[in-house]
Parts: C-alpha cells; sequence; structure tokens
C-alpha cells in the first residue's frame, strides 16, 4: 500500500472518536440548509430536523458493503469504470450535500477499487506496509514523515492522518488535506479541505475502500464529526451467508422470476416467510401477527411525476408521506431515513399510528408500522407498508430489507459508466 490516498480521489480526516463524543454537535451549514428549503416548508414542525439530519443507507448486494451518511444528500451518481491507474476498476457512490446554487461545495464519496500489489510483493505485504515499512505500531508523526518523503504534495498543503483501529480491517487510514492558502489566506478562491479514510478489509484484501469528504475548512468539525461518528463505524462488508437469499432474489428479479409487478416499470420482490391472501384492492402478505400491504399510484404533481425524476422530486414524495402520516393518521415518527438499494432510491419511514385500516381515527387503536415509499421512474409510486400490534419490533434489519424489496426496471445513464441516482 503506497500510493497516497489524496492522490488517488481526495480525502477524509478522522479524530478521535472518544473526543467527538464529548464534544457538542455543530450546526449544519448554511448551504446544506438552503439547499433543502423544500423539505424545511413541507416536513410537520416537529419533524423539520429531518430536512438535512436524516440518515441515508446505501446497501450495494451486487459488490458487497454497506455505508451510512449522516445526512440528507442533494443529488448524486453510482459510477462503475476501468482506470487507468493503479486502481485499475472504481465503483461506488458520489453525493452532493448541497446545492449548485449555494456557494460552498459539500461532496461524499464512497468507493470500491482493485488493490493489487506493485512490484514483487506478496498480497499480504502490500496490505500491511506503507512505503515498504510495517504499519503495525506505526505513529501518525512517521506515517506523515514517510509519506513527505515520497511526495511533493505537502509543499502547498497542511496535511494531518495516520492508521486507526478499524473492526475486520488489515490497515485503516486518514488524512486531512487543507490548502496552505487557507492558512495564509492569500487566496480569493473558494479552499476546500479533503477528508478522506482507506480501509483493506481481512476478507476481502484485493480491494480498497475509500471514503472522501470535500468541505470549507471552517466546517471541518460538523463533517468529520458526522462522518467519524456515523460513517466510518457504519461501514462494513455484507456476510454473503446471511444476505444469500436477498443476493438470490435479486437474481430472480433480473430474470423475471419471484417477483411482483407493482406498476409499470417497479417490481417487489415476493417476501421470504410471508403468505399472500386473497385482496382484490391490494396486494397483501401477512406473517404472525404483521401485515404488510403493497400498494402503487400515481402522483399529479409534474415535479415529482416527472419522466425520470429528480432526487428534490423523490424526496418531496417522502417529505408529503411523512405529513400524510402525521396529519391523517396521527403518526408518531421515529425513524425516516433515505435507502439506496443497488442504486434504487426510496424512502423508509417507521413509528406509531392510528390504524390506517380503521376509517375514524378517533376510535381507531395505536399500532406500529414500517414503511418504504419510493417513486418510478415513470411517475409510478410504490409503497410497501407493515402494521403489526403497538408491542410488534418492526424495525429488524430482515423486516426492513423486505420493506426495502422494490426494483427499478429502468434508469437513467450519464455514460455507460455513470448512472443517475438523482440530480
Amino acid at each position: 500500500m503506497k500510493l497516497p490516498i489524496a492522490l488517488v480521489l481526495a480525502g477524509l480526516s478522522i479524530v478521535s472518536s472518544v473526543a467527538y463524543g464529548a464534544s457538542p454537535e455543530h450546526a449544519t451549514p448554511k448551504s446544506i440548509v438552503a439547499s433543502q428549503a423544500d423539505a424545511l416548508s413541507v416536513l410537520p414542525e416537529q419533524y423539520k430536523s429531518y430536512a438535512t439530519k436524516m440518515n441515508t443507507v446505501v446497501k450495494d448486494t451486487k459488490h458487497g458493503y454497506t455505508f451510512t451518511i449522516p445526512w440528507r444528500v442533494n443529488d448524486g451518481v453510482m459510477i462503475d469504470m476501468d482506470v487507468r491507474s493503479e486502481s485499475e476498476h472504481i465503483q461506488g457512490y458520489s453525493f452532493n450535500l448541497s446545492g449548485p446554487n449555494q456557494d460552498d461545495a459539500y461532496t461524499v464519496s464512497f468507493t470500491k477499487r482493485n488493490n493489487t500489489p506493485q512490484g514483487n510483493v506478496s498480497q499480504k505485504v502490500w496490505n500491511t506496509t506503507w512505503y515498504d515499512v510495517p504499519i503495525k505500531g506505526m505513529t501518525d508523526e512517521e506515517y506523515l514523515r514517510i509519506w513527505r518523503q515520497h511526495s511533493n504534495v505537502f509543499d502547498t498543503n497542511d496535511i494531518v492522518g495516520g492508521f486507526f483501529p478499524k473492526k475486520g480491517a488489515q490497515a485503516a487510514r486518514w488524512s486531512r488535506t487543507t490548502p496552505k492558502s487557507y492558512a495564509e489566506m492569500t487566496s480569493t478562491e473558494k479552499v476546500h479541505s479533503i477528508f478522506e479514510a482507506e480501509f483493506i478489509m481481512e476478507k476481502d484484501p484485493t480491494h480498497r475502500y475509500n471514503l472522501v469528504s470535500t468541505y470549507p475548512p471552517i466546517q471541518a468539525k460538523f463533517m468529520e464529526q458526522g462522518l467519524m461518528e456515523t460513517t466510518v463505524p457504519s461501514f462494513s462488508l455484507l456476510d454473503t451467508k446471511k444476505t444469500g437469499s436477498t443476493l438470490n432474489n435479486v437474481k430472480k428479479l433480473l430474470t423475471g422470476s419471484s417477483d411482483i409487478n407493482v406498476a409499470e416499470g417497479l417490481k417487489f420482490i415476493s417476501p421470504k416467510g410471508f403468505t399472500r391472501i386473497n385482496d382484490p384492492k391490494k396486494i397483501t402478505f401477512t406473517k404472525d401477527k404483521i401485515r404488510l400491504d403493497i400498494e402503487s399510484f400515481s402522483v399529479p404533481v409534474q415535479a415529482v411525476s416527472s419522466a425520470m425524476p429528480t432526487m428534490m422530486g423523490k424526496q418531496m414524495l417522502g417529505d408529503q408521506y411523512v405529513k400524510s402520516l402525521v396529519d391523517v393518521n396521527k403518526a408518531t415518527i421515529e425513524r425516516y431515513e433515505t435507502h439506496i438499494i443497488d442504486g434504487s432510491v426510496m424512502f423508509y419511514v417507521a413509528g406509531t399510528m392510528k390504524n390506517p385500516e380503521v376509517a375514524d381515527t378517533n376510535t381507531a387503536e395505536t399500532v406500529t408500522f414500517g414503511a418504504t415509499i419510493i417513486l418510478g421512474n415513470n411517475g409510478n409510486v410504490g409503497v410497501a407498508r407493515m402494521i403489526a400490534p403497538i408491542s410488534t419490533v418492526l424495525t429488524t434489519p430482515e423486516l426492513i430489507d423486505i420493506l426495502d424489496g422494490f426494483k427499478l426496471t429502468n434508469s437513467l445513464n450519464i455514460n455507460n459508466s455513470s448512472q443517475v441516482l438523482y440530480k
């Protein structure tokens, strides 16, 4: 492992989780807030914090990993391409947290790339050395000194970094790179820090996983707190033994079997362990005391239902759904998240509400619920919702995976290597 990460894609900074755990939460930057003005206008008063602070959970079953960003994203793409560099092939996701009309850029990227030894060394030696020096016991000072000897990137940048422990990793390192012009205050151009982490996992030693974020240096504490407390610990390889059924279902879906047609361009994976019941109005399943309904409808709002909807349109749909649950079903929202599953964007909501099967909400009993809502690329909306008695736990990973079983059958490509998630 020899090439400095910052020269490969740009960087991530990691500060002690102990220190951040003891520090207060930092205010959300104005640029991020401004980009989500529509969400602030739609979400109920008590849930307006979701306009910026909502988990974006990414799960890629094809490439075998998952991670979480603790913010609402503005737009992004999924990439998969060959490159003429040591990385050889890059697959992953790139997000903007602020919009194009905001002055300051905030980005987060996560990529998987090949990790092929250079020279006549073994994979293990390549993974556990830094410019041929063993990383075991290496201090941050030694890490930076060795890097400085082999790179001129320090000439124009202030850099901090080092190796850190990461569960399941052979090696994990971080760096923060900030142009010296920021400290010297001699540049009138916009200056951004680069905050990066790289993981080489024991169960996948032939790949490197890179987390990268850019932001104005003045917002380092805000961004690094979120990345260190959420994104870094959330990254993990998917256990193929546990996710095998999901992967099999995805394969069956792609080949046209074991799936349910919900609407044009939108399918749902048959829920394992549930029994379908005869209901002419809905696609309905049951399991024990849980009822699962899968419905579809069209949205008349042009911004939401356009042929290839923007991320703002998709998020508007999620926000309107939350508002409807609160206003109509007297819901208490305990979780509201963006879920990106193999490139499909959907929104997960969970909490308690008045039983939607009873017309009079004043007399209806309170039930627990979990739901996923998705906007297809043809203006069709799909909703999968579970309800159960109040004492039932519906937020287990297995049940969430079932609700996230929607799959779009078409997508918008920029080119052969990039797919728009939302723009």
